[in-house]
């Protein structure tokens, strides 16, 4: 599952798993032999992938408990404020559809205009936190969240009884809400990453990085299961006809608006947690990055406009290739924020388990993402990192294909596990292959611009995903003499998503001018 955070990467980038750079020895006869052997790729068995990747995150999480009281402050608020965020993505195009009463269509460009927003406000934003002081803007946006969170939660219970849909003050709450969370989150996750590497030295800053990945993806798992309980709690059962069968804590609701609520009190657990282990913390950092910032030289300060254009990463035709062929596959993504809940619940109605907690299942990927993600990467340590990129977009693609066959349980959930396995593969790669390819001194540059094509995704998707889904998965309780058509949807989406590991495959000798060898550096996570 794509993230929110900065980097744009969904899967952690193990660098001391996939880095084929051999160790530096020493001019010694033994060093010399080492050195040698390094050389030579090794090939692990299955099992002996597993028993590395397991005890690469046994080591993740032994460093973890040993890192600065900050950075597990750090962490434990992006756990629980993860389980906020995935939360209210989870809920968010079915509240504007049930709750708001918008047609598909609105409801997707509203979603998707504020994982936009989301994006644009970390271009534009981002330098407050270093300019203010990360931990003070950390606090600011906690606050902003959760009072957004709190008038989210309740707006369905002040505003609904005034009238629903496009021009009521119900909509316009709810899209002021999200407006203040998506401008918060332009501030929130720039100030995360800066505190993480202010308090991270060289041992640990890779650890502290990856955790953040981790807890990201197991607060999102942990919301998926608590939240079918909390909306049934919350809201009315009905039956088939629609007739009340019991009531919830939230009378006349569907239980969507309570767990939103129980969001919102998440976000004060992320307060104290901010309180208890930021505000309060007496520990110099290991970095001011006001200082690193100065000591930076400027460059380009002299250059003409020309020259500077000429010097952008956009100007590398290569670069622009690499980042821009993904969106394709990228649009499964997006798929899972804005269109699986809604295709759960509209279509699994024959299995109850399944559409009842459409949470659970629409969330499933971060946890297999979680636990395939570093034994892949011990498996395929060796592997170039252009071909890993075809093989795992390939992977991750052509399961898309299985929902043709039928809306049974096998086949998501084979979807979501060949996806899943598939995204592990070619993500925790995709940063990898850019710093190969960007200039030495412009690595930092090309890993920024290299989130761009998400951006674009997200805007690209939201255009079209409700046009679909009102022709294909209508929601039937809306519109009873719809047919639904979810297989012949799949099969489009199925081929978009196919576009970029075909023209991965076709372009790789033009992209690979190493003749597919291995880098000969990669970066480490802090120097990112």
């Amino acid at each position: 599952m794509q993230d929110y955070c900065s980097t744009g990467v969904h899967a952690p980038t193990y660098h001391k798993d996939i880095s084929v750079e051999p160790e530096e020895k020493n001019n010694t006869g033994d060093g010399l032999e080492a050195k040698q052997n390094e050389a030579k790729p090794q090939k692990l068995s299955v099992g002996q992938a597993i028993l590395k990747g397991l005890e690469e995150t046994l080591d993740t999480f032994k460093a973890f408990l040993h890192a600065p009281r900050e950075i597990l402050g750090i962490n434990l608020i992006n756990i629980f404020e993860g389980m906020a965020y995935f939360g209210i993505l989870t809920y968010l195009m079915l509240f504007m559809t049930k709750n708001v009463e918008l047609s598909d269509v609105h409801a997707s460009w509203v979603v998707s205009g504020f994982l936009m927003l989301i994006t644009l406000s970390q271009l534009f934003l981002g330098g407050v936190s270093d300019k203010v002081g990360p931990k003070k803007m950390l606090g600011i946006t906690i606050i902003i969240l959760l009072i957004s969170r709190i008038i989210l939660g309740s707006s369905e219970l002040l505003f609904a009884s005034s009238g629903t849909g496009v021009g009521s003050i119900f909509f316009f709450v709810v899209c002021g809400s999200l407006l203040c969370a998506a401008l918060a989150y332009g501030v929130f996750n720039p100030a995360i990453y800066s505190l993480t590497r202010m308090y991270s030295d060289k041992k640990t800053s890779a650890v502290s990085y990856a955790m953040l990945y981790a807890g990201m993806n197991l607060g999102a798992f942990i919301i998926g299961l608590l939240l079918p309980i909390i909306r049934r709690a919350a809201g009315d059962q009905t039956d088939d006809a629609g007739k009340v069968i019991s009531q919830g804590l939230l009378p006349g609701t569907n239980g969507i608006s309570g767990a939103m609520i129980f969001i919102a009190g998440i976000m004060v657990i992320v307060l104290i947690l901010y309180v208890v282990f930021i505000a309060r913390s007496k520990t110099k950092p290991f970095m001011d990055p006001k200082e690193e910032s100065e000591d930076k030289p400027k460059s380009n300060v002299h250059l003409s406009l020309l020259d500077r254009i000429k010097a952008h990463p956009l100007a590398d035709l290569k670069f622009d290739f690499f980042i821009f062929i993904l969106i394709p596959v990228q649009t499964l993504f997006a798929y899972q924020n804005i269109l699986i809940p809604s295709y759960l619940e509209r279509c699994y109605t024959e299995f109850p388990t399944i559409s009842g907690n459409y949470e659970t299942f629409s969330n499933l990927n971060p946890l297999i993402v979680f636990i395939s993600a570093p034994v892949i990467a011990a498996l395929t340590a060796k592997q170039p990192v252009y071909k890993m990129m075809i093989i795992g977009t390939t992977v991750m693609a052509i399961p898309t294909f299985l929902l043709c066959l039928g809306t049974t349980p096998a086949t998501f959930l084979t979807f979501i596990l060949i996806g899943s396995i598939g995204e592990s593969m070619w993500q925790p790669r995709f940063l990898q292959h850019v710093t190969q390819i960007a200039p030495k001194e412009k690595i930092g540059a090309y890993v920024g611009i290299a989130n761009l094509p998400w951006f674009m995704t997200k805007f690209i998707v939201g255009l079209y995903v409700g046009f679909f889904m009102e022709r294909f998965i209508p929601d039937l309780a809306k519109h009873p003499e719809a047919t639904q058509m979810p297989e012949t949807m799949w099969l489009i989406f199925a081929c978009i998503a196919m576009i970029s590991p075909v023209a991965l495959f076709l372009a790789r000798k033009w992209m690979n001018p190493n003749g597919d060898k291995p880098s000969d550096e990669v970066p480490s996570a802090d120097e990112l």
